[in-house]
């Protein structure tokens, strides 16, 4: 069957494959991508998007699952995690037999009636019915941030409770998960974290062929209101930032630009500003300020570490080279003023 046309049949390939290696060997991952760039889309194909999801998993479609767990909702205590955590099990395996467990056991506090629960049904799905689950952990960053540590480590627990090479995490954040958790030493202190040390990957801006086949599907959506002149321009002023390209478009449909200078154009727009600094916002300090730096001509071999971050992140096309992913990014660095 040919899959959702919002995705082409090759849509984020180098990344899905990863994730799919991952999650049939039972192995935990983490991506780390900037602000709008299209980590929601990768959740929806792996919990909601079957057909797609066959062309990379054949027979094993209907025996591995994707519960995920939107962090932004959460409330930051452990409870509320555990809460969202098992209700979003129950809905990416609702159709699968179902398991009972007695939690009336008078020193059961919530918290612990809740990973009670989660953890049964984790073995249930994982050992009795032999089917393997990859929680997605998306926009995690508070997580990593707040903790607490034991919180954190609970999810290595899920696993090690005899669902070793069946139940395996993708942990999405905007920041790297050892900045976050510094305060807890994550890195040196975390099972949880050595689930996945060795797996950490940079989401990237999408490839040419995506970003093409996206804004002619946005072009679609609207009834096919441009050329695809100026659906390539959308698409070089945007860099294949994912969100960056719909407010561009969004933009340009209910305003086209009047100048010449399109760039320029789209960088006073307030719609673009405001995601020109979510994006910034996301990033890490150093970062933040050898981007600043580089804009204003300013860069110092002390800036290489975080220049080379910003490389791997896909927003420099390479450490040599001051042209950024976007030129509406561009400009807007451009504009702004160095953080003191």
């Amino acid at each position: 069957m040919k899959p959702p046309d919002r995705y082409s049949p090759s849509y984020r390939k180098d990344e899905l494959t990863t994730i799919f290696q991952h999650a049939r060997r039972g192995e935990s991952l983490c991506y780390v991508g900037i602000a709008g760039i299209g980590k929601s889309n990768i959740v929806k194909i792996l919990n909601r998007e079957r057909e797609f999801r066959r062309q990379y998993l054949g027979n094993e479609t209907d025996t591995l699952h994707f519960p995920d767990i939107d962090a932004t909702i959460w409330d930051r205590t452990p409870t509320g995690l555990w809460r969202l955590m098992l209700e979003s099990l129950q809905v990416a395996t609702t159709h699968l037999p179902a398991t009972t467990v007695d939690t009336k056991v008078i020193s059961l506090t919530e918290e612990e009636t809740y990973r009670r629960r989660i953890q049964a049904q984790i073995n249930h799905i994982c050992q009795n019915l032999k089917h393997k689950l990859m929680f997605v952990l998306d926009d995690f960053d508070a997580a990593f941030l707040l903790g607490p540590l034991h919180m954190l480590e609970q999810f290595n627990t899920y696993r090690s409770d005899g669902n070793k090479g069946c139940l395996s995490y993708l942990i999405i954040t905007k920041q790297l998960p050892t900045v976050l958790g510094r305060k807890f030493e994550l890195e040196r202190r975390s099972k949880f974290y050595d689930l996945f040390r060795t797996n950490i990957f940079a989401l990237g801006p999408y490839v040419a062929s995506d970003a093409v086949h996206m804004v002619r599907y946005l072009n679609r959506e609207a009834g096919g209101p441009f050329e695809r002149g100026e659906l390539t321009q959308m698409q070089y002023l945007a860099g294949g930032h994912a969100r960056l390209l719909k407010v561009i478009f969004e933009t340009w449909l209910k305003q086209p630009p009047a100048s010449t200078n399109v760039v320029a154009y789209f960088a006073e727009n307030a719609d673009v500003q405001q995601e020109c600094e979510r994006i910034f916002g996301g990033l890490h300090r150093p970062e933040r300020e050898a981007a600043l730096r580089i804009a204003h001509d300013e860069l110092s071999s002390a800036d290489l570490s975080a220049v080379d971050h910003l490389v791997r992140r896909g927003l420099l096309p390479g450490v040599g080279n001051p042209e950024w992913f976007s030129p509406v990014w561009g400009e807007f660095l451009r504009r702004k003023e160095q953080e003191g």
